[in-house]
């Protein structure tokens, strides 16, 4: 039992795919149910592998700026395009796009494959910014880990602010201390850092970022906890950077029903950005 159990973490561990990307092609909620005018998206990713997404132009006469919205590991934009929705009223357009395998967009996730994604849809966002504002970079959980990483290897001159909301810089950490949330996995936790690849991980690049970044986190957020954004925080070389901890709330929950005054200190931020 135990040899089959080893196999099994290392197989789980070796794919990565099981383990950091959970895609679905299911569509489970559509921008108009919510009276969302928008326009799907379609750009092809530095590989040439075609990506969908939703651009939502904000309805103010003038925009206060653009969000680029890297999503969390599961499912796709239908399920989580609302945690930033409410910006579009606030004055601010809203890209939120899918990885490779997500959706419907084409090919299935990796490490290499997500990265030369998130060039491209950074590069889109700032073509349907058109300079209208603040451009801002927004990374939820693994979406963070993502979008960390490729901005070191881009132009950040044109970036305005970079959000980290409940995410990690290391794929090998972060895997470790999932396999030792469970008595049957603990044993081979040390495994993940033989085993998971942080090639394209953010860690050894954080000090490359150089615009304004916030960092969030919570205390009680049991998928990715506190420690990791707290991590990215402390590696942070730019001039401007802030940590915000949520005492109540979990994962990427800081915008969620009942956080209202996290939206109106998010609001501040950015308008304290604008008129520097």
């Amino acid at each position: 039992m135990r040899t089959k159990l080893f196999i099994l973490v290392c197989f789980l561990l070796a794919g990565c795919s099981h383990v950091f990307y959970q895609p679905s092609d299911v569509h489970y909620l559509e921008p108009l149910q919510f009276k969302l005018k928008y326009d799907d998206i379609f750009f092809q990713s530095k590989d040439g592998v075609k990506l969908h997404g939703w651009y939502f132009p904000t309805p103010q006469k003038k925009a206060k700026g653009t969000i680029v919205h890297f999503h969390g590991n599961a499912q796709n934009i239908s399920t989580h395009f609302l945690s930033l929705a409410w910006m579009i009223k606030e004055g601010f357009n809203l890209f939120v796009f899918d990885y490779r395998g997500y959706g419907i967009s084409e090919g299935s996730p990796s490490q290499k494959g997500v990265y030369n994604d998130a060039i491209a849809a950074i590069s889109k966002g700032i073509e349907l910014h058109q300079n209208q504002g603040l451009f801002v970079v927004y990374g939820q959980s693994l979406g963070g880990a993502i979008s960390l990483r490729a901005l070191a290897d881009m132009d950040q001159s044109k970036i305005d602010l970079i959000v980290q909301d409940s995410t990690f810089s290391s794929y090998k950490s972060i895997g470790f201390d999932v396999l030792k949330r469970s008595w049957f996995t603990y044993i081979f936790s040390p495994l993940a850092f033989l085993l998971v690849s942080d090639e394209y991980a953010s860690d050894k690049i954080i000090s490359k970022i150089t615009p304004p970044t916030l960092v969030v986190v919570s205390k009680k957020d049991q998928i990715v906890p506190k420690k990791f954004g707290k991590e990215i925080y402390r590696k942070l070389r730019t001039e401007k950077k802030w940590l915000w901890t949520l005492e109540d709330g979990q994962h990427i929950e800081i915008f969620h029903n009942g956080q209202e005054k996290w939206r109106v200190e998010f609001l501040k931020l950015l308008d304290g950005i604008s008129q520097k």
